[in-house]
């Protein structure tokens, strides 16, 4: 086993003389984007007027924007399609002056139909907001059968919109035909739009992200423009995935250190480097150019030496060789360097902020060498 290892490793150490790193990065990180990017289709249906793209625009900001409507987005059966790398939303044309219920029905039928029966999942329709218009003060047959029969009852929220102006009394009515049908009182969402304070707008956005299936979360979290701090608490909620991301790296490195390297071969391990950065920052949602600038000259060649190489000359007691626990550690503090300053990335990105940089701090990474090292005796 221990000459496959060095077999293996001498001709890993032949592969890094011809290796890109950068060229490797932009590969797994689109990679790791594809595998997170589960863009949810989220569709808006009501009658016409009843404030669809009104809530849309307060909601997910200007995916509906003013070019955009009525003027050339993609159809599809009636449908409109507003998309951005984050979110799919279809808004229905409504019912219309001329059109029957039954008609308008049966194309919402077949529309729901040939998205659910789609092979990929990806494709389905994951979220309902079925608005029905608060001044009306009216519920019909139509929207009854839509919402229970059309639709799956798990996926819908009812939206009773233009709220600012419907008087309480037209409220309670509306709330008592909705639950007397069958709709649970915690899936009725009163709200208004932005001109209108965006009332009830987070609540929609909240109660949204807790029925949407685990896949299509951290997208929808992202296409939302309407709570600041919700966003910020995704990112912090991020630090375990993140923590298994540097763990699984971590032991993949030791893996290849089982036989010890040569520091001067040290450069063995930045593809599994390189791929544990690619994947952080698909998990931040960062884009390739902010990683250009930031994590990439971590692990990058400089001056015809790649940094890991140069990084480990300054770890105290080292000795002249890389073991599978050096390995293991200098990996996994790297990790916790990286995900830790992308964080802070995230985080400024969301408030408009400057982009923090990341230069190279060799104590900051001691002390993450230190963090990481205690952690595996601890074990």
């Amino acid at each position: 086993m221990e000459d496959s290892n060095k077999h293996n490793n001498q001709e890993g150490k032949t592969d890094m003389d011809n290796y890109d790193f950068q060229d490797d990065f932009n590969r797994k990180f689109k990679a790791e984007q594809q595998k997170l990017n589960h863009k949810p289709n989220v569709l808006m249906a009501g009658y016409t007027g009843c404030g669809k793209t009104s809530l849309a625009l307060a909601i997910l900001g200007d995916i509906v924007s003013d070019d955009k409507i009525g003027n050339g987005a993609p159809k599809t059966m009636g449908y409109d399609k507003y998309e951005n790398e984050h979110i799919c939303l279809w808004d229905s044309k409504g019912l219309e002056l001329g059109e029957t219920e039954e008609a308008f029905t049966d194309e919402t039928r077949e529309f729901v139909r040939q998205r659910q029966d789609d092979t990929n999942v990806d494709n389905h329709i994951h979220l309902v907001w079925y608005v029905i218009q608060g001044s009306g003060a009216r519920v019909t047959d139509c929207d009854i059968n839509l919402i229970k029969r059309i639709f799956n009852p798990e996926n819908v929220i009812v939206v009773i919109s233009k709220a600012d102006i419907t008087r309480p009394n037209q409220l309670e009515a509306l709330r008592t035909k909705i639950i007397e049908a069958g709709i649970p009182a915690e899936r009725i969402i009163a709200a208004s739009d932005e001109e209108a304070g965006a009332e009830g707008c987070k609540e929609l956005m909240e109660l949204s992200y807790r029925i949407l299936p685990a896949a299509y979360k951290d997208a929808f979290m992202e296409a939302q423009s309407i709570d600041m701090e919700a966003k910020i608490m995704a990112v912090y909620d991020k630090a375990l995935k993140a923590k298994g991301i540097v763990t699984t790296a971590a032991v993949t490195a030791g893996g290849i250190g089982a036989t010890p390297i040569p520091i001067a071969d040290a450069a063995l391990l930045i593809p599994v480097q390189i791929g544990m950065i690619a994947a952080l920052a698909a998990l931040y949602g960062l884009k390739e150019e902010a990683i250009k600038h930031s994590a990439l000259p971590f692990v990058g060649k400089v001056a015809g030496m790649f940094a890991v190489t140069s990084i480990l000359k300054f770890i105290p007691g080292l000795g002249s060789a890389v073991s599978a626990t050096v390995a293991t550690v200098l990996t996994g503090a790297m990790g916790l360097y990286t995900s830790n300053s992308f964080e802070a990335m995230a985080i400024a990105k969301i408030k408009g902020e400057p982009i923090p940089e990341m230069p190279f701090d060799i104590n900051k990474f001691n002390e993450f060498y230190k963090t990481y090292k205690q952690g595996i005796n601890k074990e």
